[in-house]
């Protein structure tokens, strides 16, 4: 073996002897010294906050909270939907007038189109759709009018029912009252169909018009399957009259065919009655015409300033989130209810626990 190998092991057998004989134990001033220090303070979690804190405190917490948060959105939700509804409105007028004349084009239709006059501030009539000629349809119609005052309301309830008669059909029924300087005057107009549009501009000029509505049906089919019914029925009792003309027939056959003869009449007499009705209701429209002298409700030019309508636009978002709330309380009550009787109970067993212990002691 070499001789630096041999030194090397008998230094390191040395160090390692050296090491062995030092102490091992830390002195006892140095162990004083660590013992002041303490235990190191352990970070703090939130549920540890959370511990911290009382039912009343976090109550005291949360709530203000809350209802802070939820007018915050309130009064953003306001803010970011009350402009631009003034142009919405137009937007929204056109489209109606827009679907009303496609649907009078279809032959079925239901419009309606609110506060034409408080949007225009005119008296004429707006556009309408009128009949297509050649088809049967049931057309009706509701307009209602303002007048300036309540002379003036009797003045154009006797008008308007002098233009039904003009234009060939009649009053159906009138209603009409006051009250101090307001009143409301209803008619229901018959008029024939190939005069309604004329008949609807004279009386849209009694006034300024408020609110229009107007409903066409199409009667094509129905007075189609009418009349081929009563084509059927007729070729039937023709029918059966022939076979009964036979000496030949028995006395049930001949009883039977009499019933079916007598049944054919009868629905023959009800399917001529609502032929009858329906080309009665398909030549004369019906016009509900509503006339009043209240006064339109003062508001500033352009309608309701932003600041009006985000204040009502807060409050309806106020009142849904209450109508939210109240609908969640009505749902989790039972589960309230058992969460308020088990911490109630928790709290008597430990007071129960705490005394016995005591008087134990």
């Amino acid at each position: 073996m070499p001789a630096t190998d041999v030194d090397f092991e008998r230094e390191f057998e040395e160090l390692v002897r050296d090491l062995r004989a030092l102490p091992t134990a830390a002195p006892a001033g140095v162990r004083e010294r660590v013992r002041a220090f303490g235990e190191p303070a352990q970070p703090r979690t939130l549920y540890d906050v959370l511990l911290t804190l009382s039912s009343r405190r976090s109550l005291l917490v949360l709530a203000p909270v809350c209802v802070l948060a939820l007018v915050s959105a309130a009064v953003i939700h306001g803010v970011v939907n009350s402009g631009g509804d003034s142009g919405q409105t137009a937007v929204a007028l056109q489209q109606v007038d827009a679907n009303a004349q496609r649907g009078a084009l279809d032959g079925h239709a239901t419009a309606t189109t609110p506060a034409f006059g408080a949007s225009t501030g005119k008296s004429g009539a707006p556009s309408l759709p009128t009949p297509i000629p050649g088809r049967y349809q049931d057309y009706e119609a509701s307009l209602t009018v303002r007048v300036k005052n309540v002379d003036a309301l009797h003045d154009r309830t006797a008008e308007a029912t002098r233009l039904a008669r003009t234009f060939g059909g009649y009053v159906a029924s009138v209603d009409e009252s006051t009250n101090g300087g307001s009143g409301r005057s209803d008619l229901v107009l018959r008029i024939p169909v190939n005069r309604v549009e004329d008949a609807y501009f004279r009386l849209a000029q009694l006034g300024t018009v408020t609110e229009q509505h107007l409903s066409i049906r199409d009667l094509d089919q129905v007075v189609r399957a009418q009349r081929q019914r009563i084509v059927q029925l007729k070729v039937q009792i023709a029918r059966i009259g022939e076979t009964l003309k036979s000496s030949s027939l028995p006395a049930d056959v001949r009883l039977r065919l009499e019933l079916q003869r007598d049944a054919a009449k009868q629905e023959l007499a009800r399917v001529t009655g609502s032929n009858k009705a329906t080309l009665r209701e398909a030549s004369l429209s019906r016009i509900s015409l509503t006339l009043t002298s209240q006064k339109a409700a003062a508001t500033a030019k352009g309608g309701m300033s932003r600041i009006e309508r985000a204040a009502r636009d807060a409050g309806s978002f106020l009142a849904g989130a209450g109508a939210v709330l109240l609908f969640v309380l009505i749902v989790l009550s039972p589960l309230i209810v058992l969460a308020l009787a088990w911490i109630f109970g928790m709290r008597a067993y430990r007071r129960r626990e705490e005394r016995r212990l005591l008087s134990a002691a």
